[in-house]
């Protein structure tokens, strides 16, 4: 009994990884990201949330750049499904922020890396970001679905 019990343990610690792979990753949908006349890569979460802001695509969002590391800018709807939320970002990341309904593109860490406002991440530009530093201060953000898709 005690054998069969350790091969059943080996077995299990040797395949179950195998059958729990997280997929949330390969439902997520490859976006185009467009400022100016340049167009990003990235991908939208397959979250409700990111699935209820992609039913307004293509979006434009007249943002503003904000202390170097980011651009934000209001929405003209209000998403249902904004739930949690961080004080921190990652490079790259398109977040929706529920206080001041707006959405953000992250794309540098600074000096001030905490946030004063929670932000939802719904997705992440996946191109060279150096882009963004070359932007002025004002810029209008489209995000529409990847002619990939």
């Amino acid at each position: 009994m005690k054998r069969l019990s350790l091969i059943l343990i080996v077995i299990t610690a040797v395949f179950l990884p195998v059958f729990c792979i997280d997929e949330s990753s390969s439902m997520d949908r490859d976006i185009a990201v467009n400022v100016g006349n340049i167009t990003l890569d990235g991908r939208l979460y397959d979250t409700s949330l990111a699935d209820e802001i992609r039913a307004h695509f293509p979006l434009t969002v007249s943002m503003v750049r904000y202390i170097g590391r980011e651009y934000y800018g209001s929405i003209s709807f209000r998403p249902r499904n904004a739930i949690g939320g961080q004080y921190s970002f990652e490079d790259g990341e398109i977040t929706y922020c529920a206080e001041n309904n707006s959405m953000a593109v992250f794309f540098a860490q600074t000096d001030r890396p905490n946030l004063t406002m929670e932000v939802i991440p719904i997705g992440k530009i996946t191109s060279d970001l150096s882009v963004f530093g070359t932007l002025g201060n004002r810029v209008d953000i489209t995000f529409s679905d990847s002619e990939n898709e």
